[in-house]
């Protein structure tokens, strides 16, 4: 422990239960005594937003919900005029507004204290009625309506970092391969227990203020260029709160084009190695494959007994001023665990390793 910060922690980790290798949900406590809810972390929002008792239906009825009145800790946000601040939040498939108020927040052995947190007055009932969890929190920077909304909060890791939580702002991310596998989190370090030995972090720098984006450089069939991003710069946001792989339909249609699976999987085993094409901070080009057995998605239909195979790649087209954007999900990092450094701003990739 370092002298004069008694309450500084190496690291925590949390566990993340696998829902369908597609959401990975954990445990975290909100108020004093803590209320338990179960939230997924998402690096593609800045949010952290539970639903209240206030919201009773929509997509707020199948869920937990938090009670104020049960918090000795609990303050509301309130104007000038002593009104309560709300937000409208528009997630990728949903909408919910969020009532601001500050409450203690309960990682593991980490307490952080009067973090901003929403509390959900209502929610849309798609996707929010049919989703394994309560709650999100984001992992993102304070976005510009975060900011315009919240002017004295800060989303969670900018929290941790002004509360000298942790001896280092990073935190990293383990998806597993297969489904009776949990996944993890872990804040304050890189578990090398997640890498494959012998290979390297590789760091690429953030590019944006608000959101965890790279520069992508260019995407490869079988190590040949497509030259995608030549006329316009691609940006990818490494997104823990999203399944899949996504750009804008203009680049992922002729790849999809290209690449031609047959849905009953009697091709794939002759389907190119696609390719992401990065910059990392020495200025170097590093070229990330994804070989078939990676971007293909097997579904099974167990009526007919017959398999079927679908890319884990998709076209998404993610209007302005977010988008256009590619979406590096959480079928990415399955394959490279990943690193995100509130400290230097960087995101570090390395090989995932799923032999343990």
């Amino acid at each position: 422990m370092e002298k004069n910060k008694p309450n500084v922690l190496s690291y925590i980790q949390e566990d993340l239960l696998n829902f369908h290798n597609s959401q990975f949900i954990a445990d975290i406590g909100v108020g004093n005594p803590p209320q338990v809810f179960k939230v997924v972390f998402d690096t593609g929002s800045s949010n952290l937003a539970i639903p209240s008792t206030k919201c009773i239906k929509g997509g707020c009825a199948s869920h937990k919900k938090f009670n104020p009145n049960k918090s000795r800790t609990f303050t509301k946000n309130l104007k000038n005029n002593q009104e309560s601040v709300y937000t409208y939040i528009q997630y990728g498939t949903g909408t919910s507004i969020l009532e601001q108020s500050y409450d203690d927040v309960y990682l593991k052995g980490l307490k952080i204290k009067h973090q901003c947190i929403g509390l959900a007055i209502e929610e849309s009932l798609h996707p929010f009625s049919d989703l394994p969890f309560d709650g999100i929190v984001g992992l993102g920077f304070s976005d510009p309506d975060f900011r315009s909304q919240n002017k004295y909060a800060s989303p969670l890791i900018e929290t941790i970092k002004k509360q000298n939580l942790l001896k280092r702002n990073i935190f990293s991310f383990y998806v597993p391969k297969k489904l009776e596998k949990s996944g993890a989190i872990t804040f304050g370090k890189a578990n090398k227990k997640y890498t494959v030995e012998g290979k390297s972090i590789e760091w690429f720098p953030v590019i944006s203020l608000y959101y965890w984006e790279i520069n992508l450089l260019d995407i490869q069939l079988s190590h040949k260029n497509l030259f995608l991003c030549e006329s316009k710069k691609c940006r990818a946001a490494i997104d823990t709160g999203s399944s899949l792989i996504t750009g804008p339909s203009t680049f992922i249609q002729p790849l999809l084009e290209k690449i031609n699976l047959e849905r009953d999987c009697s091709n794939k085993e002759s389907l190119p190695i696609i390719s992401f094409v990065l910059k990392n901070v020495e200025g170097k080009e590093i070229t990330l494959d994804f070989m078939p057995e990676d971007y293909i998605i097997e579904e099974g239909d167990t009526e007919n007994n017959t398999l079927e195979c679908v890319i884990g790649i998709m076209p998404l087209d993610v209007p302005p001023p977010r988008g256009p954007i590619f979406i590096f999900g959480n079928s990415f990092i399955r394959k490279y665990y990943t690193i995100f450094d509130n400290d230097h701003k960087l995101i570090g990739l390395i090989e995932a390793n799923h032999n343990f």
